[in-house]
């Protein structure tokens, strides 16, 4: 049997109803000219838009290719389906930084919605 010590830890924003209420931010990816894009909610967070991120809901229902996040500190990876919609919760400190990769071709659109309120995960497919 193998075993590993777990150690240290990474404050995380998950479950909370934030003080100042639901909010929501949008952000645009294009991958017509690139295949990976960094995702930098510092200056949001910072000038007090939002408090944190808990989750992000994704719309990748036009591609045909997953898109993969990978969340600053934390290393969490989520993989998004190709032709999906979904929720998914996020694990990542403020400030948050998150880099996006997906197959870079013209026209090749993504909308994320950041949120940071606790929204049940679901993924569905759309083709």
């Amino acid at each position: 049997m193998s075993s590993i010590s777990l150690a240290g830890t990474f404050g995380a924003n998950n479950a909370i109803i934030p003080r100042n209420g639901p909010k929501v931010v949008r952000a645009d990816l294009d991958f017509s000219n690139v295949a990976e894009i960094l995702i930098d909610g510092q200056q949001i967070v910072s000038q007090g838009q939002i408090e944190f991120l808990q989750g992000m809901f994704v719309d990748n229902a036009s591609n045909a290719v997953p898109i993969t996040f990978v969340m600053s500190a934390t290393n969490q990876r989520i993989v998004v389906p190709a032709n999906s919609q979904g929720y998914y919760s996020i694990l990542v400190p403020n400030d948050p930084k998150i880099i996006a990769t997906m197959e870079q071709t013209n026209n090749r659109k993504v909308a994320v919605f950041f949120y940071n309120v606790p929204i049940q995960s679901n993924v569905w497919l759309t083709a």
